[in-house]
């Protein structure tokens, strides 16, 4: 006899008890996973005690084992596979004979408990191919494959995250990850058609910026408007000295003149020609005094102001650039030249 030691499936498991297999593949393999199982979910170690137990469990069928293959799962948190173990267990006692049922009615009685408990919790996941899909398209659920009736209806599920992977014939395998709660329905849209192109994004705009080269400098050599200004005050200042004295001839003439021209009216030929010297010494006087000597010190001063600055670079920038001064018998005059 073989004795199985369980939790919630109570008490111990008798080898004689229904569903056993007269054929076990490896009995004795199957009992020491059976106690490794066993231990390890005593021990929390849930990830070790429950492939322990389904590998007993299929070397040698009992339902004992089925039972405890159960609690194990439900305590591991796959509720889906725990109620549906649970599920599969019941069958087996409700087939049983009646002294088989009697031994296994405290184990049966617990497991239905465990079944109603988890039914409200088990969350369902329903999975829709979108229209269009082309006839043949695979849906694969945690790597088993789904036919085309087990698709667009809630199936129950372990809560986790579920791999969902799709494919048309000759095309790529498509896979998604989706993670449900529990006590959740969650229905999944399947695209089954060619991936999507990728498209490039459009290069951006450059800009092309073309800039001026900056304008070459010019250099301002303003010296000879100090030479100019200095000539120019020479020549103003002659200018007025060539009118004082004409002046002073002309003053000095006057009284001869009166006396030889009375109401302007010359009485002698000598007389005559002593009024146009001196007109012409007047004239002299004039020009001298307005145009040589004023026009001359106005430009020589206006050079000089100009020139107050040191030699600088920069741009040409709007003001006088040059000049001249020209002195001829009918009088004098200033030139210049520039940008304004």
């Amino acid at each position: 006899m073989v004795h199985r030691r369980l939790h919630s499936c109570s008490l111990a498991v008798i080898a004689l008890l229904g569903g056993s297999s007269a054929f076990a593949a490896d009995p004795a393999a199957a009992e020491a996973l059976f106690q490794k199982g066993v231990a390890e979910m005593d021990a929390g170690h849930f990830d070790a005690a429950c492939p322990a137990l389904a590998e007993s469990q299929r070397l040698d069928p009992r339902p004992g084992t089925l039972c405890a293959l159960a609690e194990c799962e439900a305590k591991a948190g796959r509720i889906a596979t725990a109620s549906s173990l649970y599920t599969d267990y019941l069958r087996q006692y409700e087939a049983m004979s009646a002294a088989q049922k009697n031994k296994h009615a405290e184990r049966a009685k617990g497991a239905r408990a465990q079944k109603e408990a988890l039914a409200a919790e088990v969350p369902e996941l329903s999975l829709v191919l979108l229209p269009g899909a082309p006839r043949g398209t695979r849906v694969v659920r945690d790597g088993v494959e789904l036919s085309a009736a087990s698709l667009d209806i809630p199936l129950p599920v372990d809560p986790g995250e579920h791999v969902i992977a799709t494919q048309v014939p000759g095309g790529p395998l498509h896979e998604e990850r989706i993670r449900v709660s529990r006590g959740e329905t969650t229905t999944v849209e399947l695209w089954a058609g060619p991936a999507p192109i990728a498209r490039k994004p459009a290069p951006a705009v450059q800009k092309r910026v073309v800039s001026s080269p900056a304008p070459a400098p010019v250099k301002e050599n303003r010296a000879w408007m100090r030479t100019a200004a200095y000539i120019s005050g020479g020549v103003g200042l002659a200018g007025l000295a060539v009118g004082a004295s004409m002046g002073a001839v002309v003053w000095s003439m006057k009284p001869a003149i009166d006396e030889g021209c009375p109401n302007r009216q010359c009485e002698t030929s000598a007389a005559s020609e002593t009024a146009v010297r001196a007109q012409g010494f007047a004239h002299a006087s004039e020009v001298g005094f307005a145009v040589a000597g004023a026009g001359a010190v106005g430009a020589g001063v206006f050079l000089l102001l100009a020139n107050k600055k040191s030699d600088r670079i920069g741009p040409a920038k709007p003001g006088v650039h040059a000049g001249s001064i020209e002195v001829g018998p009918g009088g004098a005059a200033a030139f210049v030249k520039g940008v304004f």
